[in-house]
């Protein structure tokens, strides 16, 4: 069973290279690893150009994980995922928009 899962997460934008790196350096090998497992079937994420909740100090980055079976609650316990959380945390003044769920309809 495939889920889907959006989050929206907002950075306050003095520090957006910093939370880019440390995705880069830390989710991201994480993602490619759960992708090769066959646990994510995609992972995307984007920073926000325009949208109804731009602001000029913060910076929205969407994430989109389809994932199969366990893999979004593998993801979600893993050590190493737990403690990129925790560090990135820190760069966010308000909690993040979550949203999840199976998909109706897909293309592509």
């Amino acid at each position: 069973m495939s889920e889907m899962a959006v989050l929206v997460i907002r950075i306050r934008k003095e520090q957006a290279g910093e939370y880019e790196r440390l995705f880069e350096q830390e989710e991201l090998p994480r993602w490619r690893d759960y992708h090769q497992r066959g646990l994510f079937k995609s992972a995307r994420i984007f920073r926000s150009a325009f949208g109804s909740s731009e602001s000029d100090d913060i910076a929205n980055y969407v994430i989109a994980v389809e994932s199969e079976g366990e893999g979004h609650h593998e993801h979600d316990n893993d050590p190493g995922f737990r403690s990129f959380n925790e560090r990135a945390d820190a760069f966010q003044p308000e909690d993040p928009l979550v949203f999840g769920g199976e998909p109706l309809f897909s293309v592509g």
